[in-house]
């Protein structure tokens, strides 16, 4: 996992070909600039999702979910999410992987939230399992933001 300032994004490019492609892409600001629903980078090996006017919701309401072959980037171009993370060893299968969604199910106690809002971004690497959309404040709301989709190379 990686967390930080967007602005300091450029720091990690050299892990891998498609990070690197997606990296770029954040830099330029290109990812401002997607639609409601899937954005292709380069074909499937970089993409992201930009979903319908998303709603964060309270911690119980959440659910952790983990990936295989893509890396995740969240990032939020409108209001503020927590996201939820917690150690692959303290977790419990409740939903098969489904390869061709790359997601698998989990339940447990969440280690740590990591607030993200324009300025923010987080990468979840395959292993890590994670919750999105935590309401960020007090209230819950409506949030723009997108999901980058990296797959590991």
């Amino acid at each position: 996992m990686i967390y930080g300032e967007i602005k300091e994004l450029g720091k990690y490019k050299g892990i891998s070909k498609n990070l690197d492609t997606a990296i770029d892409f954040i830099l330029e600001d290109k990812y401002k600039n997607g639609v409601v629903g899937k954005n292709i980078v380069d074909g499937e090996k970089v993409y992201f999702n930009q979903p319908d006017s998303p709603m964060t919701k309270e911690l119980a309401e959440g659910f952790i979910e983990n990936h295989r072959k893509y890396i995740d980037i969240h990032m939020v171009i409108e209001g503020e999410e927590k996201i939820g993370y917690i150690s692959n060893t303290d977790i419990k299968l409740t939903k098969e992987y489904d390869d061709a969604g790359d997601y698998e199910l989990y339940e447990g106690e969440l280690e740590n939230l990591f607030y993200l809002d324009p300025k923010k971004y987080i990468i979840l690497f395959p292993g890590e399992p994670h919750m999105a959309l935590i309401k960020g404040g007090e209230e819950t709301k409506k949030i723009k933001k997108v999901i980058f989709k990296v797959l590991v190379d």
